[in-house]
């Protein structure tokens, strides 16, 4: 399953560069006329090729073959929402809640901050509540004397220039003088 999750887009060894600089690539199974290799320039396979990329501001995972939403094998491979990570404030008094402090260990990386270390006697704090409603952020920050405010933007650190492109394709009489 690794394997199968860490290959690349396109098998290695179906291209071949031809003696001229064209890339010849051996298709997985012939089209219905015969053709069993496509001979494109350098410029088309770069042009195939970025077609995987994905656009701006999408998914960046595609997930296909046994990983695809109708895969009959996807329910075998994905783990049941009932199975899931973390603390369960809502259900406190259940006796099957999991404990994952992998969250204090990501910080403490981070930050260099034991979040689950007491300040004051050094003891071990416990998670009681998330606070998830922006008003009860803003109603403990000032119960506890502390700015509930967010902090002022930065400004940015380079700012783009427009760019002034010439658009005029030189012609033959521009290339000779």
């Amino acid at each position: 399953m690794i394997q199968y999750m860490a290959r690349g887009p396109i098998a290695n060894e179906r291209i071949e560069i031809t003696s001229i600089g064209n890339v010849k690539w051996r298709l997985k199974t012939q089209f219905s006329d015969g053709t069993t290799h496509l001979l494109l320039s350098p410029l088309e396979f770069l042009e195939k090729l970025s077609v995987l990329i994905p656009p701006p501001k999408s998914h960046l995972i595609r997930w296909g073959g046994c990983f695809a939403s109708h895969s009959p094998y996807r329910k075998r491979l994905v783990l049941r929402a009932e199975a899931k990570k973390g603390f369960d404030f809502d259900n406190a008094n259940d006796g099957n809640k999991t404990k994952n402090h992998s969250w204090s260990r990501a910080l403490a990386r981070a930050f260099k901050i034991d979040v689950l270390k007491c300040e004051v006697c050094g003891g071990s704090l416990v998670p009681l509540v998330i606070l998830r409603d922006s008003a009860q952020m803003t109603r403990y920050l000032e119960h506890v004397g502390l700015d509930s405010r967010p902090p002022a933007r930065a400004p940015p650190r380079i700012i783009q220039e427009l760019f002034d492109f010439d658009q005029q394709v030189p012609t033959g009489s521009d290339l000779e003088g």
